[in-house]
């Protein structure tokens, strides 16, 4: 731009001074040098911009002005010069020297007002055009944006835009959505809530079943094991057998059924206690023992793990993954052995990998099953259900088992040949103690001596079997038929345990619990043990909130109530 103004002045500039050399002409042939003095400096004072006028003879001397300007403070300066001639005779040249900051500076102004004024325009044809599109479609597209966001909340009810255009037909599509999402999630709902009480209706069906089915086999297993430790014949001893057989295999399978809905209703809670892994093996194998030489099988126990290893977790969970697989080796075997190898993968200070190989000589599982059969009611095929019986559960329950404590089961089987149950876990280890120091589950058989009972049931079978059961282990034993009884008695002598039933006429035995520890009586310290046929975890859980110290099933089991004796005479003794 500043070129351009240049070059428009240097020619304006040429000009002028071509006029100027012509005017002055007639004064320098006349030799009139005053009349070229005042020319120059009339013309010199008439144009503001310019600064300097020089008029040279023909030899170069300086005719006007008599004195140069030493400097010229401006950096915006132009020069045109003339020759002076007349007849191809030379008679000087004129020069004029020109300042052009203030046009520059004004040429500038101009364009900065132009420029600003251009902007300013834009600017309310931006506003104009965003007015416009915010009114056409910007505010609309927020109400359809915000009735998304309503729509997820559950909101059906924002005021959508209007119109035929695309956003009025966006519109009316999402409104459309939006009444079918509203329709589905309404079926949803009222589905959800019918699976809900069904869901409901189940865990009390299951919970009333179970207590109704172990209330019987409180009375029949109980009774069985005791009748199996008197003086019978032979065929009557085979006779009881079944009966137990029967008895626990009914108590098996409702025992899995609570634990599958369980894990259905995410109810499973791992207690963590500080256990010995060889002693939970020593265990497994002793509870099942019996079983297996009743069928004319070896049931081998091989333990590497240190028998002063001490872990961190669910004692019970594990030992019932071992027992649960211990009894399908010993279902599906009809001669041979079974065997338990239990060793330390990477013993390390703090945690140790546990591994529990079961080991059978048994039908074996063809490959095409080895996946199958960890799923519920599911079994290598239909045949084997009917010819060995089971639900189908245990080995699902293991697999449960193992992903709530982190570990893992696998299998390796040939049929015909045998099978190899796997199973891998992490503890935390907690230190170790002396080996050998729990008493084992026989070792119980005189615990009670000298010690006394109190045992409190509405049921006269459950009295009579519980009090049968705890003589047989020498305790003295009283009974009560209900709460109000119980409590009276507790604050009459003192026992050294109590076994409460949990539901009864007149005063549960939560109840009668709180009160025999609220009053401070003689057995407000003593070690109450709730018992029940409602074997839930809520069920536990209410014992425990009440003042329960520990929690027995029906129907109660010889080897059960052993270890429960077993484990508190270890307290005792601590």
């Amino acid at each position: 731009m500043t070129a351009l103004i240049v070059d428009a002045n240097s020619r304006e500039l040429r000009r002028e001074v071509e006029i100027l050399s012509d005017g002055i002409l007639p004064f320098l042939l006349s030799n009139q040098i005053g009349a070229v003095y005042e020319t120059l400096g009339s013309v010199e004072n008439r144009y503001g911009n310019w600064v300097q006028v020089m008029l040279h003879s023909a030899d170069e001397r300086l005719l006007y002005p008599r004195r140069l300007e030493e400097t010229l403070g401006s950096t915006n300066l132009i020069s045109e010069t003339a020759s002076i001639q007349f007849q191809g005779q030379s008679f000087g040249r004129l020069t004029v020297i020109a300042d052009l900051e203030s046009e520059i500076e004004q040429f500038q102004s101009e364009v900065w007002r132009m420029a600003l004024i251009g902007l300013g325009i834009v600017a309310l044809t931006l506003l104009a055009i965003l007015f416009i599109l915010d009114k056409l479609f910007i505010r609309r597209l927020i109400k359809v944006a915000d009735a998304a966001d309503e729509l997820a909340k559950g909101n059906y009810q924002l005021s959508l835009p209007e119109g035929s255009d695309e956003i009025g037909q966006l519109a009316k599509r999402f409104d459309a959505m939006r009444l079918r999402i509203h329709d589905q999630t309404e079926s949803l709902s009222e589905a959800r809530q019918r699976a809900e009480t069904a869901l409901e209706a189940r865990s009390r069906f299951l919970a009333t079943m179970s207590h109704e089915i172990r209330t019987p086999l409180n009375g029949i297993i109980p009774a069985a094991e005791l009748l199996a430790l008197s003086d019978l014949e032979p065929d009557q001893r085979h006779k009881v057998g079944i009966i137990l057989t029967s008895g626990k295999a009914l108590t098996s399978i409702v025992d899995d059924i609570l634990d599958v809905s369980m894990f259905e209703n995410g109810k499973l809670v791992l207690q963590t206690q500080a256990f010995s892994p060889a002693e939970i093996c020593s265990e497994a194998i002793e509870i099942l023992r019996s079983s297996a030489e009743a069928k004319g099988l070896k049931l081998l126990k091989a333990c590497d793990v240190p028998p002063d290893l001490m872990c961190s977790g669910d004692a019970n969970r594990l030992r019932q993954v071992l027992i649960n697989l211990l009894g399908n080796a010993l279902k599906f075997t009809r001669d041979g052995t079974i065997s338990l190898h239990a060793s330390v993968a990477n013993p390390e200070k703090s945690r140790v990998k546990l591994l529990f190989r079961i080991s059978d000589t048994g039908i074996g599982i063809p490959q095409d099953a080895l996946e199958r059969i960890f799923k519920r009611f599911e079994q290598a095929d239909g045949a084997i259900t009917r010819q060995f019986g089971g639900s189908g559960l245990g080995l699902s329950i293991v697999k449960s088992l193992m992903d709530a404590m982190g570990g893992s089961v696998f299998v390796e089987s040939e049929p015909g040949v045998g099978s190899t149950f796997t199973v891998e876990v992490d503890f935390d280890v907690v230190g170790a103690s002396n080996a050998n120091t729990s008493p084992k589950l026989n070792g119980a058989r005189e615990v009670g001596k000298g010690r006394t009972a109190l045992v409190v049931d509405d049921n006269d079978v459950n009295l009579i079997i519980a009090s049968a059961m705890l003589k047989q282990l020498g305790f003295d034993v009283d009974v009560s038929n209900n709460g109000v009884a119980a409590i009276l008695k507790a604050n009459e002598s003192e026992f050294d345990l109590i076994f409460m039933d949990m539901h009864m006429p007149e005063m549960d035995g939560l109840v009668a619990t709180r009160r025999i520890r609220s009053e401070g009586g003689p057995n407000a310290k003593t070690k109450i043990v709730g018992v029940s046929a409602s074997v839930q975890v809520e069920d536990v859980e209410k014992c425990r909130a009440a003042g329960m110290d520990s929690f027995l099933a029906k129907p109660l089991r010889t080897e059960h109530l052993q270890a429960f004796l077993a484990e508190w005479e270890k307290e005792s003794v601590a």
